[in-house]
């Protein structure tokens, strides 16, 4: 493998990323315009979900996992 070329990431390498988006600022709509939307695993938009009262959009992952951002929270999550 030659420096500097990309490999494969796993679901939690990109839930990480979004994690240190989070934590330097960067704010949802920012997220999925730089780090999700043109990534190789994600499978799809997000779709809004409600789960106990409280409003998440789902990003479904190539691997049938979906990160999860619960807005109310600003957490991103690993639902497998």
């Amino acid at each position: 493998m030659q420096d500097g070329a990309a490999s494969p990431q796993m679901p939690s390498d990109l839930v990480r990323r979004c994690l240190v988006a989070r934590v330097s600022g960067t704010d949802f709509p920012t997220v999925w315009h730089t780090i999700l939307k043109g990534h190789p695993l994600v499978a799809g938009i997000p779709r809004q979900t409600i789960t106990e009262a409280r409003s998440q959009l789902e990003i479904p992952l190539v691997t049938g996992d979906r990160l999860i951002y619960d807005s109310t929270r600003n957490e991103y999550t690993l639902q497998r």
